[in-house]
C-alpha cells in the first residue's frame, strides 16, 4: 500500500477558537490571578488605578474548558439566534428573486463600473452609522443584505460582508460621535464627551478611503480571476460562489417586482430601519433585532404563497444555513469565558500597561496603541475595554508626558483596529460565519489593509502627542 503523504491542513474556524480557548485555560495555570478595586460611576464601573492586588489562583482545566464552551454558547444564544433568524429571513426574501430583479436594472447584470458606485454609496451609510454608533451588533443583521446584493451584481459573499461589515467599522473603530466607546472613554479622562471630534474626523475620512480602496481591489481581484475570492474553495465552480445560484428559486427574473417581491423587498428594508432606530432610541438589543426578522420571515412566506407549512419549511432551511455561523460565535465567546474564570484578565491589563512609565511620551503614546491592541483580543467589547484600561491609561498618560486626548486616541486605534481581525469578537466572526470565510482566510486577506492602518495610526500619534494635542 503507498503510504500517504502527511498534509499540514489549516484548522476550521470552530476548531482554531476551540484551542484558543485550551490555550487560554494553559494561561490561568501561568498567568497570578489579580484583580482591580471598582467603583460604580454613573452606569459605568470602573477600575481604580494603583489597586491591583494578587487573589487566589484559580486554573481552569480539561473540563472547565467543556463547561466554559457551553457556558459560551449560552452567553452568546441570543447572538446565535439572532443570526438564525436573520437567515431564515434572507433566505426566504432569496427565494423569492425580488433581489436580482430589483438590481437588473440598476447595477446593468453587474459587469460594469456602477458596481463601484454601488459599493462606495452602501459603505458610505456604513460608515457613518459606525462612527456615530449605530452599527455595532446590528452590523451582523445587516451582512446578509450586503451579501445577497453583491451576489446580485455578480460579485461573491465575501464581497457583500465587505461593503457592510468593513463599511461599518472604518467609521466604529474611530468613532468621532460613538457613545460606547468615545462617550465612555472620555469622562473617565476627564473630557468633554466627543471633544477632538475635527481631528477625528479628518482620520475617519483617511481610514474610510483606505478601507473603500482595499474593498474595491479586491472586487476588482476576482471579476479578473475568481479563484482569488476567500469563498473559493478546491474543486467549486465559479457558478458555485460568484453571483446569486440558488436553484431551489423559481422566480421569473422579468425586472418587473410581483406583488410578493415588492412586500418582501419593503418589509426587509422597513426591518432594517427599525433595528437602527430601535438600537439608537430605545437600547434595543439582539433579542428585538432576532424578533423583527421573525417577522419578517412570517410576512415574506405568507406573501408569496408559501403557506404556513411552507413558510415553517423554508424558515427552518434558512436557520440551518447559519448554524456554523452560530457555533463560531459561541466557540469564540468559551475564550473569555475561560479567562474571567480564571481570574487572569486584570493581572494582562495590569503588566501590559507597566512598561509605558519608563518610555518618553511619543514612544509612550504608541506602545500604548500596541498595548490596548494586545488587550482588545481578551476584552473585544469597546465600551468594557474602555472602562477597564483608561482609569489606568489616564495617570499612565500624565506621569509620562501623553496628553490625555491623545491617550482616548491610542485607545480607540487599539481597539478599533483589532477589532476586524480578532477571534474573540463575536461581531466579526459572526459575520465571517454568515459569509462562509474561514478566520485564516481573513486575516491573511485583511493583512494589508490592517498593516496601512497601523502605520497611519502612529503616523498620527507621533504628530498629534508631537503638537501637545488636547482637543478641547
Amino acid at each position: 500500500m503507498e503510504k500517504k503523504k502527511f498534509k499540514f491542513e489549516m484548522p476550521s474556524t470552530c476548531a482554531l477558537l476551540f484551542m484558543l480557548t485550551i490555550f487560554a485555560a494553559i494561561l490561568t495555570w501561568v498567568i497570578p490571578a489579580g484583580e482591580f478595586d471598582t467603583e460604580q460611576v454613573e452606569n459605568t464601573t470602573r477600575v481604580i488605578a494603583g489597586t491591583y492586588h494578587a487573589i487566589e489562583q484559580s486554573p481552569q482545566g480539561p473540563w472547565d474548558v467543556l463547561t466554559a464552551t457551553i457556558q459560551g454558547f449560552q452567553n452568546s444564544a441570543v447572538l446565535l439566534v439572532m443570526v438564525m433568524f436573520i437567515g431564515a429571513a434572507v433566505h426566504l426574501l432569496q427565494k423569492t428573486g425580488a433581489i436580482e430583479v430589483a438590481f437588473k436594472s440598476i447595477a446593468g447584470g453587474g459587469k460594469n463600473a456602477n458596481d463601484y458606485v454601488i459599493a462606495f454609496a452602501i459603505m458610505l451609510f456604513m460608515t457613518i452609522g459606525g462612527a456615530c454608533g449605530v452599527f455595532a451588533n446590528p452590523t451582523v443583521a445587516l451582512v446578509p443584505i450586503g451579501i445577497i446584493l453583491s451576489q446580485a451584481i455578480g460579485l461573491d459573499a465575501a464581497s457583500g460582508m465587505m461593503l457592510v461589515y468593513l463599511g461599518a467599522y472604518s467609521g466604529f473603530n474611530i468613532g468621532w460621535a460613538n457613545p460606547s466607546t468615545l462617550g465612555v472613554a472620555h469622562p473617565i479622562a476627564e473630557l468633554p464627551v466627543f471633544s477632538g471630534m475635527g481631528v477625528r474626523i479628518f482620520i475617519h475620512i483617511i481610514n474610510f478611503i483606505m478601507t473603500y480602496v482595499f474593498v474595491v481591489m479586491y472586487m476588482k481581484r476576482i471579476r479578473k480571476d475568481p479563484t482569488k475570492s476567500l469563498n473559493y474553495e478546491p474543486g467549486l465552480k465559479t457558478s458555485d460562489f460568484m453571483g446569486l445560484q440558488d436553484e431551489g428559486n423559481t422566480a421569473e427574473l422579468s425586472g418587473h417586482l410581483s406583488a410578493g417581491q415588492l412586500i418582501a423587498l419593503v418589509s426587509t428594508l422597513g426591518a432594517i430601519v427599525v433595528v437602527v432606530i430601535g438600537s439608537v432610541l430605545y437600547g434595543w438589543g439582539n433579542s428585538q433585532f432576532a424578533a423583527v426578522f421573525l417577522l419578517v420571515s412570517i410576512i415574506i412566506g405568507l406573501t408569496n404563497g408559501y403557506g404556513i407549512n411552507g413558510t415553517t419549511k423554508e424558515f427552518i432551511a434558512g436557520c440551518s444555513k447559519m448554524v456554523n455561523a452560530g457555533f463560531i460565535v459561541g466557540f469564540a465567546n468559551a475564550i473569555s469565558v475561560v479567562l474571567t474564570n480564571g481570574h487572569i484578565l486584570n493581572t494582562i491589563v495590569y503588566y501590559l500597561s507597566m512598561p509605558l512609565s519608563s518610555v518618553g511620551s511619543v514612544l509612550g503614546a504608541n506602545l500604548m496603541m500596541v498595548i490596548n491592541t494586545i488587550i482588545n483580543l481578551f476584552i473585544p467589547s469597546g465600551s468594557g475595554q474602555a472602562a477597564v484600561v483608561m482609569p489606568l491609561m489616564v495617570p499612565t498618560a500624565d506621569l509620562t508626558g501623553i496628553t490625555r486626548q491623545v491617550a482616548v486616541q491610542a485607545y480607540q486605534f487599539g481597539a478599533g483596529f483589532a477589532d476586524c481581525v480578532i477571534p474573540t469578537a463575536g461581531t466579526l466572526m459572526g459575520s465571517l460565519g454568515i459569509a462562509g470565510i474561514a478566520w485564516n482566510k481573513w486575516v491573511k486577506n485583511y493583512a494589508v489593509l490592517l498593516a496601512a492602518q497601523f502605520v497611519f495610526a502612529v503616523i498620527m500619534l507621533t504628530i498629534l502627542q508631537t503638537v501637545g494635542w488636547t482637543g478641547v
